[in-house]
């Protein structure tokens, strides 16, 4: 730039298919509200002009869409959704990693919520349990 300082942008290689993980696709809503959530964040913190920055969130809302993310999926989580920091005053929950059931686990999450435990999802399918049969006596 004219002033001496340097102008970032977000770089995609020339075979970039802008294709994310699909809204419809059986994943769990917070995985689907992070990669809302790594993109936009991506380019408040990191573009340096307002109007790269503008443009580079237009450009991420279109590909989205075209991802089939509604508008209500686009729009930034409510302030309330920030995470407490862990104090004395605030003991660490209970954490509780269970497969993710489309529908089950939204509804266990929300329960779990209520006793302050904290539920994740973990594949019930690894490639590790996949490939590895345990050794049969014969």
């Amino acid at each position: 730039m004219d002033d001496g300082s340097t102008k970032i942008t977000i770089y995609r290689k020339p075979t970039h298919t802008d294709q994310y993980l699909n809204f419809k696709s059986l994943h769990p809503l917070t995985h689907i509200r992070s990669v809302v959530r790594t993109l936009t964040n991506r380019a408040q913190q990191y573009v340096t002009t307002s109007e790269d920055r503008k443009s580079e969130l237009a450009h991420v809302h279109n590909a989205l869409r075209a991802n089939g993310y509604p508008e209500w999926a686009l729009a930034p989580p409510p302030s309330s959704a920030k995470r407490l920091p862990n104090t004395n005053n605030n003991p660490r929950r209970l954490m509780l990693g269970l497969p993710y059931v489309a529908g089950l686990s939204e509804q266990l999450g929300r329960i779990y919520k209520s006793h302050n435990v904290h539920m994740y999802h973990k594949p019930a399918n690894t490639l590790r349990s996949m490939v590895i049969q345990p050794r049969q006596n014969t």
